[in-house]
Order: C-alpha cells, then sequence, then structure tokens
C-alpha cells in the first residue's frame, strides 16, 4: 500500500474515532479563513484536528491534497501550512519518561526502535536530540524529523 493510501485511512480512523462534538472548530488565528477555504470542500475542522504533526507534516499533507485537487495559491497553501504548524501541534514527548508505546506512536517508530531507546534511556536519561540519535537500532533520520516533538524534562 502507498504511504498516502495509508495516510488517509488514518485520517480516517481518526475522525471516526474521535469523540463526537457538535461543531468543533479551528483557532481563531491569522490564516484559519485561508485553511477554512482550502479545505472545508472536502472535510470538516475534525479531520484536521485530529491529526496534528509537525511543520514538514503539513507541507505533505498539503501536497497529497493538491495531487487530489484542492485548489488554491502557492501563498495561500504557504499560509495553510504556517497556521496549522503554529495552532495545531503535535503533542511532546519527554523522551525521559514516555513508555515504549508512547514513543512508538508518537514519533512513528516501530516497537523495536522504540524498545531501544527505553532501554538507552534506563542506562542513562537523554540530554539532548543527539544521545537519541545514537541509540543503536533507531533510524536517526525518523528522530530528526520528530525533534520539535522531543522534551528531554
Amino acid at each position: 500500500m502507498s504511504t498516502r493510501f495509508l495516510l488517509l485511512i488514518a485520517l480516517a480512523a481518526t475522525a471516526v474515532a474521535a469523540p463526537a462534538e457538535d461543531n468543533p472548530q479551528l483557532p481563531d488565528a491569522p490564516g484559519k479563513a485561508t485553511v477554512v477555504k482550502l479545505c472545508n470542500e472536502c472535510h470538516g475542522a475534525e479531520i484536521v484536528l485530529g491529526h496534528p504533526t509537525s511543520e514538514e507534516g503539513w507541507n505533505q499533507i498539503i501536497i497529497d491534497m493538491v495531487q487530489r485537487g484542492a485548489q488554491g495559491t502557492d501563498d495561500e497553501f504557504d499560509e495553510a501550512v504556517k497556521y496549522l504548524t503554529k495552532n495545531i501541534k503535535a503533542p511532546m514527548i519527554n523522551i525521559n519518561k514516555a513508555t515504549a508505546k508512547a514513543i512508538e506512536s508518537g514519533l512513528k517508530l516501530t516497537a523495536k526502535e522504540a524498545q531501544a531507546i527505553v532501554a538507552a534511556r534506563d542506562k542513562a536519561p537523554f540530554k539532548s536530540i543527539d544521545d537519541v540519535k545514537k541509540v543503536p537500532g533507531v533510524d536517526a533520520a525518523k528522530i530528526e524529523a520528530k525533534k520539535d516533538q522531543l522534551s528531554f524534562e
């Protein structure tokens, strides 16, 4: 299966699994009207709110939506990514306290990679992203891509 297809399945599952709200709303901030204009034709706010991600993740989602027919200018898509990145954030993961399952799902790692991180931090707490990227059996590129979600408290 393609990554895009799996992403769409995940988005759909998130929308179905999320608790129903009468009328979920995007946060009021500059760029909201542009996001509504670009995205509401195909889906509501619950899809966007149910899938927080990084700037890179939002860029990839926008690219995928454009390939599926979303229409707007480059400036509008840039504004949407800025709004989404600032206002719909992925949850932070405290790499020194999170469970292996939380690390796996939150950072999109394999179970084996998450277990390796937990085993390494049990020997010595991580002080920086560089420490995490050195863990044997963990893809350093995946850690780098999720660096904005990591905390070390």
